[in-house]
């Protein structure tokens, strides 16, 4: 059985893509990085050190010599809209995704020099960050049914937000994410293409690790 394997998981904010691939790391026992988060944690350090999302040389400055092995990536901060509003618009610039680029392939590297399972989720894993992954899946779901689940999401966590505000939102993420001049969000000819639209998490894990055990076997 192959054990040093690649997953790619990209798509769509809050088609589910982040809870798969948690599942699927705890069922093989893979390594998981979420890249969203690297990127969500450049806009909450440049919020705090009050560096304006355009001032590009100094948010370069900045992320290049951070060592994000001290940063909390469970700090409920990443998880707010005006961060996530940030992070999407800063994942635009060229230079600074060069720079998160390397850190997740040496992630990747690092687990594979191990003999270890590996898996990334995102929104260019498959297309630029690791174009070789064993397998890639593209996770996506309807504009209406990802604005509920972040507005439930935000919801618990405390943060006042209205439903429609939170559409418009991720409409224009869509938009940022898949019209971006470097690294736009695309499907990958080789994807598994998963819409949750009507599927809950256990039904999207069962799917993807389906497709995983049928290329474990050869």
């Amino acid at each position: 059985m192959k054990k040093n394997i690649t997953i790619a998981i990209d798509g769509t904010a809050a088609s589910g893509k982040g809870t798969l691939a948690k599942k699927l790391a705890k069922e093989f026992n893979y390594a998981h990085l979420d890249t969203g988060k690297l990127y969500r944690a450049s806009a909450l350090i440049i919020k705090e050190k009050d560096i304006n999302y355009q001032n590009l040389k100094e948010i370069i400055k900045i992320i290049k010599d951070y060592n994000f092995t001290d940063f909390d990536f469970n700090n409920d901060k990443l998880k707010s809209d005006k961060i996530g509003r940030l992070a999407s618009l800063i994942s635009g610039y060229k230079e600074l995704r060069e720079i998160l680029l390397l850190s997740q392939r040496k992630f990747a590297n690092k687990r594979h020099s191990k003999r270890l399972g590996v898996i990334l989720d995102g929104r260019d894993i498959g297309s630029v960050v690791l174009p070789e992954a064993n397998i890639k899946f593209f996770v996506t779901a309807s504009l209406r049914v990802r604005a509920e689940r972040r507005w439930k999401e935000l919801i618990s966590l405390g943060q006042s937000t209205i439903k429609r505000h939170v559409e418009k939102d991720l409409r224009d993420r869509d938009e940022r994410d898949s019209k971006r001049k470097h690294s736009p969000l695309i499907i990958s000819p080789d994807a598994v293409l998963i819409d949750t639209t009507n599927l809950n998490a256990d039904e999207v894990f069962l799917l993807a690790k389906n497709n995983v055990e049928e290329y474990l076997r050869y």
